[in-house]
């Protein structure tokens, strides 16, 4: 019943880890991002379901929302105007990067497709049985995790069974791409043991290169005559740049079998979220320590 309660007390620590990690994904921010500056200017022909030949035109410098987002082969600029959303796809066949040039021949295809695809909406306006295209991108620039440095194009899009066209451009800009967060740890070449308890202290640093909050986890394991002690490394650190910055972890063995004087296996995880690509980066190392009487 001892071990059975210890392993109980293991999964909760672990299920209370990896719930704040979840935590952190749900909260941060969408793939979708907010431009520095961004314009979307299109106009159309009297035949065009989207234009109905009316011309539009938005800038982040006249107030207005835009979200972009995408991968390298696929890019969606959407603004936000209080008459209705106006959204545009374009896309490079598929297995290709978009980059400058001119794409033809683009269909309502957007993924998955040898074909280039366009798509172009707007006040709950679409094409009714689909379009053709073609657009020309005149400059793009990535970053890491899909981060749009600049983009800016020309399009025209043809629904389906019309005699019209609308037309347009795009511009978005945006600030270098901030480097990746990058975390760093280590354990310290000694630890302690706590006669009356059983329970082993370890320790180490964790680096930084961006401040952030580093959770550091893993395990400790000792085999005494054919029998094993297992214990948890567990600690949160609220990392800056610059020094290492020390974590310490002390857990008892949550098998029947205590831990002693001598060499501890330690391995440790240190992980972190990057709020700036929303991905999550980690590093980790494992080491023997001898524990001594603390």
């Amino acid at each position: 019943m001892r071990l059975f309660r210890k392993r109980q007390v293991l999964a909760a620590a672990l299920a209370l880890t990896a719930a704040t990690l979840g935590a952190l994904a749900a909260t941060s921010p969408a793939q979708a991002t907010a431009p520095e500056s961004a314009s979307l200017a299109v106009t159309g022909d009297a035949d065009d379901p989207i234009t109905q030949g009316d011309g539009v035109s938005f800038s982040t410098a006249e107030g207005d929302g835009f979200n972009v987002w995408g991968t390298e082969n696929h890019l969606t600029v959407k603004v936000f105007d209080p008459a209705g959303a106006w959204m545009l796809d374009l896309s490079a066949p598929v297995g290709q990067p978009l980059t400058v040039g001119t794409y033809t021949g683009a269909t309502e295809y957007l993924y998955e497709s040898p074909l280039p695809g366009i798509a172009l909406a707007g006040h709950d306006r679409i094409c009714p049985y689909g379009q053709t295209g073609s657009f020309t991108v005149t400059d793009i620039s990535w970053g890491p995790h899909g981060y749009l440095e600049r983009f800016d194009a020309t399009f025209e899009q043809r629904c389906n069974y019309s005699t019209g066209s609308a037309r347009g451009e795009v511009h978005v800009a945006n600030p270098p791409a901030p480097p990746v967060l990058a975390v760093g740890v280590t354990v310290a070449p000694a630890g302690t043991i706590d006669a009356a308890t059983g329970e082993v202290t370890v320790g180490g640093t964790v680096t930084c290169t961006a401040p952030a909050t580093v959770y550091v986890e893993g395990g400790l394991t000792q085999t005494w005559h054919g029998k094993r002690a297992e214990g948890i490394v567990r600690a949160e650190v609220a990392c800056t740049p610059g020094a290492p910055i020390a974590w310490t972890s002390s857990s008892p063995s949550f098998t029947e079998t205590p831990f002693r004087k001598g060499d501890v296996q330690v391995s440790a995880n240190a992980s972190s979220y990057d709020t700036t690509y929303n991905v999550f980066v980690s590093d980790e190392t494992t080491a023997r320590v001898p524990v001594r009487r603390g």
